[in-house]
């Protein structure tokens, strides 16, 4: 019989997801090396320390390898019964006491074999089980038996559960047999649905090893995949999750050049400026002048900006000129205007005219458009590069339009704004879109 034993770490995955409220499939590993016709699982006694436990004294610690108690050792029971899989459903859904409800829920999910998965099934039916709990189930299933998991979920005749179902089981199948998961991936036909469980098969992936679906993201980059980017934001968060933000910078940072790259390097900026500001602006310096760098500019000068505009917008002063220079000014002073608008606009009168100030400028009036549309239309108006200012302008004037029609109809014709903008002006509808302002 084929058989999924389950690391300690299932008991925290599932006590953090439901005392969060959510989860997600990519944090919950599960350890694959197991003994053929036997269960593992730890007690409730995990709470007061003891790693592993007993049940109604069955059972004896013995040594994974050798047989013989020791370091390693671990509590071996035979396969759930009928009668008990029952018994353990009816306290992970009936019991009054929520973390009896979970402990007992995470057992369930432990003693999962490829024979009695259907059973559990009916029970947590039975047993009105939520979202998260059949995520966890669909992804305990998948790692147990990936073909038969699947196979359930495919023939879910709702399709939102369906397409969750298959996604969650992916997953679980690609962290436990990953080749046997690609593989079955790889033979469906490009579309939709392919589209859709990709992500899970590289969240998978990653809950597996992290060179193994960074391998995997790069062959579908140099196959010319537009979603290589995407999948490995996924990798990146995962490899914060595992090995902090630190370590992700280095492994984001030997990524090869290329949209993939800048992806992970956005990812991990996020988190790192977070934590410390000066220490991410340090690191993101040195992809300044990449095309692949850009991302990552931006976003360290936006984040931090939002707490400290003065130092965010220095360090992106200081850098070599590009693209990723530009948007985070655009960015920065978005977020200086909204905390302090005075001291913005006074550090964008006190700046030498160049295209850096421009896209600063642009920056600005996007935030301030909503709250002040007239003066946000006086400074899109000192942009110098025609196409700025002809989106900041038409910015500007939207806000003003939903601000007060009547004066913005007498002064559109006037604008000098194109037929175009100016109609695009007319059809902006009063919901305040964009009004934050930030990145566009």
């Amino acid at each position: 019989m084929k058989k999924t034993a389950i690391h300690g770490l299932w008991f925290a995955a599932a006590l953090g997801a439901f005392g969060a409220g959510k989860f997600s499939n990519r944090q919950t590993p599960l350890d694959v090396a197991g003994t053929p016709g036997t269960r593992t699982y730890l007690s409730t006694q995990v709470l007061g320390g003891t790693a592993g436990g007993t049940k109604s004294g069955a059972g004896s610690m013995e040594d994974e390898s050798t047989g013989k108690g020791g370091k390693g050792a671990k509590t071996v029971f035979e396969p759930f019964q009928d009668n008990e899989i029952a018994a353990i459903a009816s306290e992970a859904f009936s019991d009054p006491n929520p973390l009896k409800r979970q402990l007992a829920f995470a057992r369930l999910l432990e003693g999962l074999t490829p024979e009695n998965a259907e059973l559990i099934r009916e029970q947590m039916r039975g047993g009105k089980a939520q979202g998260d709990q059949w995520r966890l189930f669909q992804y305990a299933w998948g790692a147990a038996d990936g073909e038969g998991a699947l196979a359930a979920a495919s023939a879910i005749e709702n399709k939102d559960r369906r397409n969750g179902a298959l996604g969650s089981a992916l997953s679980g199948w690609a962290s436990a047999d990953p080749a046997k998961a690609i593989s079955w991936l790889g033979s469906m036909e490009d579309g939709d649905e392919k589209n859709r469980l990709q992500d899970s098969l590289v969240g998978g992936l990653a809950d597996y090893d992290i060179g193994t679906a960074t391998n995997y993201v790069l062959k579908l980059a140099d196959a010319g995949d537009k979603r290589a980017a995407q999948y490995m934001e996924t990798v990146a968060s995962e490899q914060i999750r595992k090995d902090g933000y630190q370590t992700a910078a280095t492994w984001a940072g030997n990524l090869p050049a290329g949209d993939a790259k800048g992806a992970a390097l956005d990812r991990v900026a996020n988190t790192y400026v977070a934590r410390d500001a000066e220490g991410a602006a340090a690191w993101a310096a040195q992809f300044a002048d990449k095309e692949y760098g850009a991302r990552v500019i931006e976003e360290v000068g936006d984040e931090w900006a939002e707490r400290d505009p003065a130092a965010s917008v220095a360090w992106l002063e200081s850098l070599n000129d590009g693209q990723g220079k530009s948007e985070g000014m655009s960015s920065a002073l978005g977020e200086w205007a909204r905390r302090d608008p005075t001291a913005a606009s006074e550090y964008l009168n006190a700046m030498p005219a160049s295209d850096l100030k421009d896209t600063a400028v642009n920056g600005f009036v996007r935030r301030v458009a909503w709250e002040d549309p007239e003066s946000a239309i006086v400074w899109a108006n000192s942009i110098s590069q025609e196409d700025v200012r002809n989106q900041a302008m038409t910015r500007a004037a939207q806000a003003y339009f939903v601000r007060d029609r009547e004066a913005a109809l007498q002064w559109l014709p006037n604008s000098g704004l194109s037929e175009e903008a100016q109609l695009k002006v007319l059809e902006t509808r009063n919901d305040r879109r964009g009004r934050r302002g930030g990145r566009g």
